[in-house]
């Protein structure tokens, strides 16, 4: 071992050699034990059957402006979808959902069910200005809840949210009963909601709210970059 090596790994403190940890360089060594599901698996009927993860905001898909913003934020990024050769070129795990058509309650329970992590970032593949740092805000608070997601002015929006796997049993009950709105498992799971002046701190205009279902939508996005 070189006499460089040595000095890394043992300091004279008082005349005794002590072990010094060595230090964490970059976000990717802190990343918390987090996966992220991108629920790609909608018919795009309202798009005219254009897939929406592939519109181009500012010159690039919306899903490549996703993949980036989580990147840095997960451990793996899991994209959910009926469409698998589409996304090969992207360094993610694909899983297809268990039972096509059921929309993205089954989306999120297909997710869940073949993540590696026990928390999982869900987000909706049309949503592109996502806030990496109100990610990070509903990771850190996440331990005490199975499901985190924000409630602006009395509205849940579970496409951007937090899911542990706690949810599974629930989703899967819910699921066998035909009963598909994703809201509908809150009541029976430990939740934490997030207003309208929490996400503000993060993201001032909520700009993590804008989706793209409609070309009109899209047309009325652009003007505003």
């Amino acid at each position: 071992m070189s006499g460089r090596s040595l000095k890394r790994m043992v300091k004279i403190r008082n005349g005794a050699v002590c072990k010094v940890k060595p230090r964490l360089r970059g976000r990717a060594l802190l990343k918390p034990k987090v996966n992220a599901i991108i629920l790609a698996g909608g018919k795009n009927s309202r798009m005219g059957g254009e897939d929406k993860a592939f519109l181009e905001i500012e010159g690039r898909p919306i899903i490549e402006r996703l993949i980036d913003t989580l990147r840095p934020l997960v451990k793996e990024i899991i994209v959910v979808t009926n469409s698998p050769k589409k996304y090969s070129a992207y360094s993610v795990k694909i899983i297809e959902d268990e039972i096509p058509g059921q929309g993205p309650l089954m989306g999120i329970y297909s997710g869940l069910k073949g993540s590696s992590a026990r928390y999982n970032f869900v987000v909706a593949c049309d949503m592109p200005f996502l806030s990496g740092a109100l990610i990070e805000h509903m990771i850190k608070i996440k331990d005490a809840y199975d499901v985190v997601v924000p409630e602006i002015e009395e509205k849940y929006h579970p496409l951007f949210g937090l899911y542990s796997k706690n949810c599974l049993p629930v989703i899967r009950k819910r699921l066998k009963e035909n009963r598909l709105n994703v809201r509908g498992i809150f009541p029976e799971l430990k939740c934490r909601f997030i207003s309208k002046e929490d996400a503000r701190e993060f993201d001032r205009d909520l700009s993590f709210l804008m989706n793209v279902n409609t070309k009109e939508e899209l047309s009325r996005i652009k003007p505003r970059l």
